[in-house]
């Protein structure tokens, strides 16, 4: 299965805003231009944006299509958006919200509880519609650097 991660087109965008919604991710303010989109023979299967908040970066809004999740993907597109943060600015911290802490710590994020910017404790807040007690504010570890290399 070969997966191509690269930026989204502007046909692409129906699809993202659709999983958005269904997915229950952050739909605030997005715009096609910040998405990355990974295909399989064409098809968009994942996607996902980094945020540049000036002093900190987030991944927000990644989706993996129902019927292709299990198989690596949402990794190899966290993976992917991890390291076009990181050739933007190395030293910047890297924070996402999330209902999935496992899956995002087995890339090397950790939850954090205190010591985070403040728009996320209003994201969590307001901009997710999950059981507040299912989201965690986490962070990536650089000392974690588990991430595949693949994409």
């Amino acid at each position: 299965m070969d997966v191509e991660i690269s930026k989204a087109r502007k046909e692409d965008f129906p699809y993202i805003q659709e999983k958005i919604g269904k997915y229950l991710l952050d739909g605030q303010n997005i715009h096609w231009q910040e998405f990355f989109v990974a295909r399989i023979k064409e098809k968009v299967v994942s996607f996902g944006r980094i945020l540049d908040h000036g002093d900190s970066f987030e991944i927000a809004s990644l989706g993996v299509d129902y019927y292709q999740r299990k198989k690596g993907i949402g990794k190899s597109m966290l993976s992917f958006l991890i390291r076009q943060a990181k050739k933007i600015d190395v030293h910047k911290p890297i924070y996402g919200v999330t209902h999935l802490p496992e899956f995002v710590g087995s890339c090397g994020f950790v939850e954090v509880t205190s010591d985070y910017p403040g728009y996320l404790a209003h994201k969590r807040k307001y901009g997710c519609h999950l059981d507040q007690s299912k989201i965690k504010i986490v962070k990536w570890s650089r000392e974690a650097d588990k991430l595949p290399r693949k994409g």
